[in-house]
Order: C-alpha cells, then sequence, then structure tokens
C-alpha cells in the first residue's frame, strides 16, 4: 500500500513515524523487544496484562522486583511506577487492578493480598515529595516515604486514593473517592475526605 503513495508524501509520513503518538517519548518507560517478552511471559504465566499496560521508573531486576501471583488482571492502561531499585510492588493471586488506576514506589513496598480488587483511576503510591527545604523546587528535593500493605479480599473502590505508610486489613471495603491516610482494621468499611470508619461487618 505504501508504494502508492506519491512519494513526497511517503517523505512526510517517514519523517512523522519517530514521533508517532503510540510511542512515549519518556526514556523511563519501558518499550521494545523488552516490553513485549514481558508481556509474552506474563500471558505465558496465567496473567492478563491488557498490551496498554504502563511500566515506568528503573526496570534492574524488574522481575524480582515486580512480583504478580496468578491470575492477575490488569486492566487497561494501568501504569505501574518503579522509582528505584530497592523499591517493590508484590500483588498476589488474583488481584484485579482497574482501568487508568497507578500503583507506584520509589524506595519502598507496595504489597496487593489475594482476591483483591482495587477500583479503576484508584492512586496507590508509597511516595511523597520533601517539602523541607525552602531554596530548592519541591521537584528537585526528593522522595520520602514509607510502605503501604493491602490485606487479601479488599475492595478499593474507582478514584481511591492510599497515601504512604498505611495497612488495610484483609476484608476491609474503601468507597469510591476515598483518601486513605491511616491505618484500616480488616473487616471494616470507610469512606470520605479523609476515610472514616462507617461500619464493621
Amino acid at each position: 500500500m505504501l508504494s502508492k503513495i506519491p512519494s513526497f508524501l511517503y517523505a512526510k509520513y517517514r519523517a512523522f513515524v519517530p514521533i508517532s503518538c503510540f510511542q512515549s517519548p519518556r526514556a523511563d518507560v519501558l518499550r521494545g523487544f523488552r516490553r513485549w517478552r514481558w508481556l509474552v511471559n506474563q500471558r505465558k504465566s496465567d496473567r492478563m496484562i491488557d498490551p496498554s499496560v504502563c511500566l515506568q521508573g528503573i526496570f534492574t531486576d524488574l522481575e524480582k522486583r515486580l512480583s504478580l501471583g496468578k491470575e492477575v488482571h490488569l486492566d487497561q492502561g494501568v501504569i505501574v511506577w518503579l522509582g528505584d531499585v530497592s523499591g517493590s510492588i508484590q500483588l498476589g493471586e488474583r488481584v484485579y487492578v482497574g482501568p487508568y488506576a497507578f500503583l507506584g514506589t520509589s524506595s519502598h513496598r507496595l504489597s496487593v493480598g489475594a482476591d483483591t480488587m482495587i477500583g479503576s483511576h484508584a492512586y496507590v503510591i508509597t511516595e511523597n515529595h520533601v517539602t523541607t527545604r525552602r531554596d530548592l523546587p519541591y521537584a528537585k528535593q526528593g522522595y520520602t516515604g514509607a510502605d503501604i500493605v493491602i490485606g487479601a479480599n479488599v475492595w478499593i473502590g474507582c478514584h481511591v486514593t492510599i497515601l504512604p505508610g498505611v495497612s488495610i486489613g484483609d476484608g476491609a471495603i474503601i468507597g469510591a473517592g476515598a483518601v486513605v491516610t491511616k491505618n484500616i482494621p480488616a473487616g471494616e468499611t470507610w469512606a470520605g475526605v479523609p476515610a472514616r470508619k462507617l461500619e464493621k461487618r
């Protein structure tokens, strides 16, 4: 089909390809053969990883630092950020992460237990920006944070934000739009901004 395109249009097409919207210009995005191989390995291991899932960060020891249990499902547009070689993300068996959710860590551990559901556009991150100095922009002061541990069979609604250092017990439910700033015991339902206890099941 390309042979039927006039030469001047084909030249414009070739010039456009390197800046195609199909490839991210970011240097810290997993792409190319390594990305393809990673996706193939996930399918072989009974995991459902949508091809639009984006991996960002540093990919040294990727298979060890991003541990996915059997039948994990990462839906369309999920972003996984591994900002430093000392950080890790562990998802237990049958964890579901909804469309356009964000899971991120730099130098801490993010752990999610088996059968947990994370709704679309949820934001779970173990890091926060350092803001102690006034002579430097916040973006240049590095990160601070703490581990996040989410138990098994937890239901996290859409648009939920979970901040560094939080632990959520088994069987908890987090209502849509909540901002979780402190630990949630097992079996409790929390919602709101900041999230507060509604009931214990």
